[in-house]
Formats: C-alpha cells, sequence, structure tokens
C-alpha cells in the first residue's frame, strides 16, 4: 500500500485568515492533514490568483470552502468556488463546506449548490476543531478504501499474526457499552501505543494521518477529554489503518 497524500485546498477570503483559516490548519496540520495553503505554498513573485486556480482549487482531491460575506466579495475566492464545482459535479474533488457568520438562507444563488451538501456553522466563539474532525474522519474513511480490513470486529475475526494483547483488548473494546466513551478511547490508545511501539519508525513513515491522529489525542489532552462519536470513530479508523501498515511493514521486513 502508498503512502496517502493527497492535498486539501483551503478556499477563503484573506480577511478571514486570522479568525478562522490559521486555526483550522493548525488542527489540520496536527492530524498530518496535507494542506494547500497560500503562504505555505506561494513565494514572491508568484501570480497569486493563478497559482490559487491552477495548482491548488484546479489540482487538490479535497476543498475547504470557508463561506463568510467576506468570500462573497472576493474576486479571487468566488472564481476558485466556480472551478471546484465544477470539479465537484465531475467527482474529481470533496467539498468540506463551511458557513463562516453568515446564515444558510443568506447565501447568494450562485453558491446555492453548497445547500446539497452537508455544511457546518460556525462563527467567532465556537471553535473549529469540531470541523478538522469530520474532515479527518473523511480522509481516514478514504485511506480504509485500500485497507483489507476495515472495522475493528473484521480485524478480530481476520487472523493477522497481531501481538496477543492486541486481540485481548480489541474484544474488550467490543463488549463496552457505547456510552462508556472514555474507556473505550482508553483502550484504543493502549492498542496504538502496542501496535506503534512495534515498528514506530515504518509506520510513522508509511502513515502520517492516522498516526498523528493518536499523537494529538495524547499531547493536547493527556486523555482527559470530553470526545465526542465523531472523534471515536476517527480514532477507530485510525487504528484498523495502522494495524493494516502494521502487519505490511512486518511481512515485508520477512521478504
Amino acid at each position: 500500500m502508498k503512502n496517502f497524500s493527497k492535498k486539501l485546498f483551503i478556499c477563503f477570503s484573506a480577511k478571514d485568515r486570522y479568525d478562522i483559516v490559521q486555526p483550522i490548519v493548525y488542527h489540520l496540520k496536527n492530524y498530518g492533514v496535507d494542506v494547500w495553503y497560500d503562504r505555505y505554498e506561494m513565494i514572491m513573485g508568484d501570480n497569486r490568483i493563478k497559482k490559487n486556480i491552477e495548482e491548488g482549487a484546479g489540482t487538490c482531491e479535497y476543498a475547504l470552502i470557508i463561506l463568510s460575506s467576506n468570500t462573497i466579495d472576493s474576486l479571487c475566492a468566488t472564481e476558485e468556488i466556480k472551478i471546484l464545482e465544477s470539479r465537484y459535479y465531475e467527482r474529481k474533488v470533496t467539498i468540506f463546506p463551511i458557513l463562516y457568520e453568515l446564515r444558510p438562507c443568506d447565501i447568494p444563488p450562485q453558491f446555492k449548490w453548497i445547500n446539497n451538501l452537508i455544511f457546518k456553522e460556525v462563527n467567532r466563539t465556537s471553535g473549529t476543531l469540531e470541523i478538522c474532525n469530520h474532515i479527518a474522519c473523511k480522509i481516514t474513511q478514504d485511506i480504509l478504501k485500500n485497507c483489507k480490513y476495515r472495522t475493528i470486529k473484521e480485524i478480530i475475526s481476520s487472523n493477522l499474526p497481531l501481538p496477543n494483547v492486541v486481540y485481548s483488548l480489541l474484544d474488550r473494546y467490543t463488549k463496552i457499552d457505547n456510552e462508556n466513551l472514555n474507556s473505550r478511547v482508553t483502550l484504543l490508545y493502549a492498542t496504538y501505543l502496542i501496535i506503534t511501539e512495534s515498528n514506530v519508525f515504518a509506520i510513522n513513515q508509511l502513515c502520517e494521518v492516522p498516526y498523528k491522529v493518536f499523537e494529538r489525542l495524547f499531547t493536547e489532552t493527556l486523555l482527559n477529554l470530553a470526545i465526542d462519536y465523531r472523534e471515536l470513530w476517527l480514532l477507530e479508523n485510525s487504528l484498523c489503518i495502522l494495524i493494516e501498515y502494521y502487519y505490511i511493514s512486518c511481512t515485508e521486513s520477512k521478504i
């Protein structure tokens, strides 16, 4: 399996950069998502509009559209959205729409197609981590499409040559009440430690996103977190991917 390296383009107005864009970029980078962000991609002398449209909106497999009153007034951003809309209907890009301090009823007619997608409404006080959890869930789901075992239950019945303690932890995980989120997260994290410490270099190099999902969980919260089902789903996806890479790395090392 090859490493997953699809980029996510962020479409926004420069006036919204500091209020919402940079916090989102911060979280996405912590998740290991390869972000196409103008401050990372452009240097002095570049044609801003041409580079954004041709290299960003025109090629990235994912796009985050931050739609606000500022975006609507931005010629560059509206042109990017037109490109993304066309590519969306051609099934060439996955769109993540955000309405930033903008009501759905205030979306201009040329952007009404966004109402067909699931979007999030955000303001200056609502935070951005939940948005990034949704994005990371979708990306890990796409990675899982190339994995043989895509759920915890499938791994338990797989007979993969995993450490016995991994099977014990996962079996206990499936028996914990769904409402007991913190206990479930703790077992997932314990399983993650066993898998990664067995072959941490190979897994980190091959699959950055799920590896960083778990690292962010620990370094930012020390497991003392108010977790939701979306985040638990993200952790399950990430663990299944890591186990796939663990098995592949162990198999390749014997060849």
